[in-house]
């Protein structure tokens, strides 16, 4: 996932801190369509140095093994067409300035 910060300070910024909200799609069987389900918040720091007034792109890697279980494994012959997925989503963020 990549998200892009917009430092409109004139203070640069040192890192991030970014936590994501992950949801999923539950065990199901082939054919079936069930609504995707809420999991774990996961919040990341990244070291990432925006300067004053500028803006930096930063991508994430967002992965919630606990999750694992509650997928829908590989069908034996390999088809992936109805194994789950786990998604996320931004939900609050803030950011270190540096020390002048």
């Amino acid at each position: 996932m990549t998200t892009t910060y917009d430092n409109r300070s004139d203070t640069a910024i040192d890192s991030v801190t970014q936590t994501f909200i992950t949801n999923y799609t539950p065990k199901h069987k082939e054919g079936e369509y069930p609504d995707s389900v809420t999991g774990p918040a996961k919040t990341m720091t990244q070291v990432v140095g925006i300067a004053a007034y500028s803006q930096k792109v930063v991508t994430w890697e967002v992965c919630a093994p606990e999750l694992a279980s509650k997928q829908n494994p590989p069908r034996p012959d390999g088809l992936d067409s109805f194994m789950s997925e786990i998604g996320a989503a931004p939900a609050d963020f803030s950011w270190r300035w540096v020390n002048r």
